[in-house]
């Protein structure tokens, strides 16, 4: 036995408890494309990887399936029905037959699916950093990167991202936002899903434009989309799929998640320069000022805790008539005496 196949056994029951989950999340819909993939290519009895199966196929891999489980196990029940590849797949009364089975044949077969969790869910480890290409665009620059594929990513401010050049592009795209915010419109590939890691998110699309805020000093992260279809994730676990003007809003301290309508110019409204802030706390309200005027804030006694700042201001704004809109609606006083330093009280 091979070292791979040790490690397989000596994770068994944690691999046989993935293979459950993906199989469930298979059968509500909610596999990712690699996941789909796993599934949808695997031929039980071949033992190959990569295998396009036609229904007789299918077939037979179930029966051959049945055989193993009555000699393993006994079973005296009716032979499942195959599963025939359609749009939709109907698994769950195969479920509890595939996953015993898989148990069985991992021997042959283990190493391409423990890999393939790996995959799935270790990117953007530790492992990886060395081999990352990094993109970062400096304070008061928005940065346009074209990659590989013909994706274009524009850069707010201050904002850090990577991909790595030697597996981009290859059997998915993989990108990471390490920090900041970035508008990505993605190229459109069905074959290649394109993948985003951001803080503890995962944003899986196909081809569709949409802007991530990321940044690590505030609390929250979201996903805005312009057009097309993402699919956004927590630790393998599936948030929701969002289209045209939809948000999801995920707090990284309490794991609380928001879902709400949004226009997509307006998450987007850095790229025009103007200046727009949607329920911004005092955090978002600090970051946005500092990016768009090059101002640092200070706020005494507190003032702004508690209040969620709602506003919009054309690109050729002054800061004054920024404060004097912000100081009539929400009561408070500020200071801009200093160059370089907003004072709010």
């Amino acid at each position: 036995m091979d070292k791979s196949n040790r490690k397989f056994f000596n994770d068994k029951q944690d691999t046989i408890n993935w293979l459950a989950q993906l199989f469930e999340r298979y059968a509500n819909g909610q596999a990712t494309e690699k996941e789909k993939e796993i599934i949808e290519n695997w031929n039980p009895d071949s033992g190959k990887t990569a295998y396009n199966a036609t229904e007789t196929e299918v077939k037979e891999g179930c029966n051959a399936i049945w055989q193993r489980l009555t000699v393993e196990f006994g079973f005296e029940q009716e032979t499942p029905k195959p599963i025939v590849k359609q749009k939709v797949i109907r698994l769950s009364p195969f479920i509890k037959y595939a996953v015993a089975a898989m148990a069985i044949l991992f021997a042959g077969i283990g190493t391409y699916f423990f890999t393939s969790k790996e995959t799935i869910q270790n990117k953007g480890s530790q492992q990886y950093a060395d081999n990352k290409t990094y993109f970062e665009s400096k304070k008061g620059e928005h940065l346009e990167i074209t990659l590989p594929d013909g994706s274009t990513v524009h850069l707010n401010s201050n904002t850090k991202v990577a991909i790595i050049k030697t597996e981009f592009n290859t059997e998915n795209r993989e990108f990471w936002l390490e920090e900041g915010e970035a508008f990505f419109k993605i190229a459109k590939n069905p074959e290649k899903p394109f993948i985003i890691h951001s803080s503890s998110l995962q944003t899986t699309v196909l081809g569709t434009s949409f802007n991530i805020k990321a940044y690590k000093e505030l609390d929250e992260t979201s996903v805005s989309v312009r057009d097309g279809k993402v699919q956004v994730e927590h630790q393998g676990n599936l948030l929701g799929v969002f289209t045209k003007n939809k948000q999801i809003t995920f707090n990284k301290t309490t794991g609380s998640t928001v879902k709400s309508e949004v226009s997509w110019e307006d998450a987007a409204s850095w790229m025009e320069n103007r200046l727009v802030m949607s329920g911004a706390n005092a955090k978002e309200f600090k970051l946005r000022l500092k990016q768009h005027f090059n101002v640092t804030v200070e706020i005494k006694n507190n003032k702004l805790d508690g209040k969620l700042l709602s506003c919009s201001f054309p690109r050729d704004v002054s800061l004054k008539e920024v404060m004097d809109g912000i100081s009539l609606l929400y009561n408070i006083k500020y200071d801009l005496s200093q160059s370089d330093k907003l004072i709010i009280y």
